[in-house]
């Protein structure tokens, strides 16, 4: 049901947007919001960064908005790309099409939450262990709290960058 569920929203939101496609930009759109995920992701890079994100609601609210708004787009332009694909098979919108397809599933809105679910657990497990007599465990701890972090940031913003640079060789005209 919730498979059902999902598909008809992102077939009601193919719909929408095929009506409405001529008037919006998607190219401009893909390029704000990869300029402000890799914002995002710099900010979130470091042990201060993580700690603001876990610690202010309303900065986390803003982050998971921008990913929804990242994935939505994604999904419109996969239908986009998917379509040029049938009628030319170009090479560039199939490469495109697998990296929006890894974005969808591996690095989801969904996922991201469980990982940093995950991660504000894990800062506040450092945060209640820490005292003058740990510290270099805890230095270590958010060492690798960071190394952990870092590599999803970086996997995210790969992808999302890559897809925003394919766009840029497809032609929408």
């Amino acid at each position: 049901m919730k498979y059902f569920l999902l598909t008809l929203s992102l077939l009601l939101c193919v719909t929408v947007f095929s009506q409405k496609k001529s008037e919006v930009d998607i190219v401009s759109i893909i390029d704000d919001l990869t300029v402000r995920w890799d914002e995002t992701a710099i900010k979130m890079k470091n042990y201060q960064g993580i700690q603001e994100f876990c610690l202010t609601d309303e900065y986390r609210k803003a982050t998971i908005n921008l990913l929804d708004n990242i994935h939505h787009w994604d999904t419109s332009l996969y239908f986009i790309v998917k379509e040029k694909f049938d009628v030319n098979k170009d090479k560039e919108a199939e490469a495109t099409l697998r990296d929006i397809e890894k974005l969808e599933t591996e690095y989801s809105t969904a996922n991201f939450k469980k990982f940093i679910t995950d991660e504000c657990d894990m800062l506040k497990i450092i945060h209640e262990s820490f005292d003058q007599e740990t510290v270099k465990q805890y230095e270590k701890d958010i060492r690798k709290f960071e190394k952990e972090l870092v590599k999803y940031l970086n996997s995210i913003t790969y992808r999302i960058d890559i897809i925003d640079e394919h766009i840029h060789h497809l032609n929408f005209e």
